[in-house]
């Protein structure tokens, strides 16, 4: 499959013997040479209410339609954004630690109890980041994050270095994003953030960063005891029909983080 919006259009379109000339009829065109420029990449990406269309058009099935929209950057309407939570809030509150969705863009979209337990998320806060939609990276560079206000020394030097890595990270994953209009206005909005924008510029890609893509290690402050620490292997798993979207699972690295969700209201069906 290609790797650009263009010429994956182009695969479906030939995947389903189908013309320029048949899609341009269907969309109201006289002629197909808009549909040729957008398929060898020579335009900008369409808007979404043509790609829509499109898609419509070539009756794509829906893990088609997702891996196009993915390819070409399109960030997912509220419609979509409420069918994914919809679909995998059963998933994640069925998960016995914390567990979370965030979409391409690092937008944290829904979360089951177990994170507000861990990550400090309050009942007063919960309607205000489902409406904002806040991306991890503003969450977790917040001054008022457990780990900004409680660690100190050593180990908040740790945790800038894990934050460098995050965004090492996002800047790998936004590669191909840089000139969206909500990738520049969102680093603009985070030059305001004193944290970031030391950070931000000694944020730089290497080979070994794809590795975390998939997963990563966390030691996260225990608000009910903040000598101690949560330790958790997360593993990052896209969403199969639409992979716009992930699942982060957090599994605990060791027996005294599963004993201190054993001994809360969430570990009723935990093993020993």
């Amino acid at each position: 499959m290609s790797a650009s919006l263009g010429g994956l259009i182009k695969d479906y379109r030939v995947q389903k013997n189908l013309s320029q000339l048949e899609i341009a009829f269907a969309l109201g065109w006289k002629e197909p040479s808009r549909l040729s420029r957008i398929e060898q990449g020579r335009v900008s990406n369409p808007p979404r209410e043509l790609i829509d269309r499109i898609i419509e058009v070539m009756d794509l099935k829906e893990e088609e339609k997702n891996h196009l929209l993915l390819i070409g950057n399109y960030l997912p309407t509220q419609e979509e954004i409420e069918k994914i939570r919809k679909e995998v809030n059963p998933i994640i509150n069925n998960w016995p630690y914390p567990a979370y969705v965030l979409d391409f863009s690092w937008r944290f979209l829904a979360w089951n109890e177990r994170t507000s337990w861990v990550y400090e998320i309050t009942e007063k806060a919960k309607p205000q980041i489902i409406k904002n939609m806040n991306r991890t990276i503003e969450m977790v560079f917040n001054p008022q994050f457990i780990q900004n206000r409680l660690l100190d020394g050593k180990e908040l030097e740790k945790w800038h270095e894990s934050l460098l890595q995050k965004l090492i990270l996002f800047k790998f994953n936004q590669q191909a994003r840089t000139k969206e209009l909500w990738y520049r206005d969102f680093i603009s909005q985070m030059m305001d953030n004193e944290l970031f924008t030391h950070l931000w510029p000694k944020a730089r890609l290497s080979k070994e960063i794809a590795e975390l893509d998939k997963y990563e290690r966390k030691s996260i402050v225990n608000i009910r005891n903040t000598k101690s620490r949560l330790e958790f292997h997360i593993f990052k798993v896209p969403l199969l029909l639409d992979p716009r979207f992930e699942i982060d699972f957090h599994v605990p690295t060791n027996q005294n983080t599963h004993a201190q969700f054993k001994n809360s209201k969430h570990g009723k069906n935990l093993p020993p």
